[in-house]
């Protein structure tokens, strides 16, 4: 990598909140990234990420649409697949499309996210010490964690393969910072490693851009089943200038039609003008919601905390909207009241009386 030059690093992922997670510890670091929902964004920015939506589709589709952008992102110096940390999706497919589009001969891969209780021990990953597939992941009612050991995730026409146990997020720094010929690797992690790259591949941080508070409204919508989700929710005082809508906790309905209602309820809160800003929990709440308001690029602006970004687009009639979002299982439980504070940059929520 030319360090003369800002690196040119693109990250495809396969939901949107890992496409805006791996970009933002890069912007924390000074560099400008934009976010493609599908397909490449048409700004031009050091850090390029997209959203496949891989997900949510079929073994084979994943294959075809990772393979496809893949090929289009291979020339950059950098390139990182992320996975979900509690390895979720169709992890060995898109891998396996990944590895053979982008013309690496070796992949690294790192899922761990210490900061969010997700470690790697003897190949196993874990969340707060307990096996992903035998944790809560396992029975996510769309996308159930199936495996806990990485090597059972490693494609077979993957013959050079580096897996890292990691504990903490500096004992992943270090192994990332020491692994050679980084442009020849297809790196694949989550969050962890996207912070590991950064402070790889920027080790002076630039300035970055500073959020000025806004006046306007906030909408949160809570789309995860997730309990941590509801948990920060019930946080969440009923405060003027903050309006809270939530799906159910237990799905015994079509999980689908539910975040359908939930999304197009959304939807029309946001047609009126006094929101400036929108938090979704949950990768698909967030994409189901943008569908709506034909948002398919966005600026990644900063972090409000360890794997949860904050963007900026702009809607169809040309007003701007602040993006943030987070995985349901992300956060501490005062972390959307801190979130709400940040944006519009106060000191305190007041309940209403």
């Amino acid at each position: 990598m030319d360090t003369d030059q800002l690196p040119k690093i693109a990250i495809l992922a396969d939901d949107l909140t890992s496409a805006a997670d791996g970009a933002a510890p890069f912007v924390a670091r000074g560099l400008m990234a934009w976010i493609g929902r599908g397909d490449i964004p048409r700004q031009t920015a050091a850090v390029i990420s997209v959203n496949s939506g891989s997900r949510s589709a079929s073994a084979k589709q994943a294959s075809k649409v990772v393979a496809k952008l893949t090929a289009q992102l291979a020339k950059c110096p950098l390139l990182y697949k992320t996975v979900d940390s509690t390895l979720r999706g169709h992890i060995e497919k898109e891998l396996e499309a990944c590895f053979k589009a982008s013309g690496r001969r070796s992949l690294v891969f790192a899922p761990a996210f210490p900061e969010a209780g997700r470690t790697t021990v003897n190949g196993i990953q874990l969340v707060h010490g307990i096996p992903v597939a035998q944790s809560v992941y396992g029975n996510d009612p769309v996308h159930p964690a199936k495996h806990s050991a990485l090597v059972e995730l490693i494609p077979s026409c993957v013959k050079n393969v580096t897996l890292l146990d990691a504990l903490t997020q500096a004992e992943l720094d270090t192994q990332i910072a020491s692994i050679e010929d980084p442009d020849s690797v297809l790196w694949v992690g989550s969050p962890g490693m996207a912070l590991a790259l950064s402070r790889r591949f920027m080790p002076t941080a630039l300035s970055s851009l500073s959020l000025d508070g806004i006046r306007s409204d906030v909408l949160i919508v809570i789309g995860s089943a997730n309990p941590r989700s509801h948990r920060q929710a019930d946080l969440v005082p009923s405060t003027e200038g903050v309006k809270l809508l939530r799906g159910p906790i237990v799905r015994m309905s079509d999980s689908a039609q539910v975040l359908r209602d939930l999304a197009e309820n959304a939807v029309r809160e946001l047609e009126t003008p006094r929101f400036g800003a929108l938090i979704a929990t949950g990768g698909d709440t967030m994409v189901a919601i943008l569908d709506r308001l034909h948002v398919r690029e966005f600026e990644i602006l900063q972090e409000l905390a360890p794997g949860f970004p904050l963007g900026y687009a702009h809607l169809e009639d040309g007003r701007p909207l602040l993006l943030a979002m987070k995985a349901g299982g992300f956060g501490d439980n005062d972390v959307l009241v801190n979130a709400v504070m940040q944006i519009r940059r106060s000191t305190h929520l007041v309940q209403k009386d």
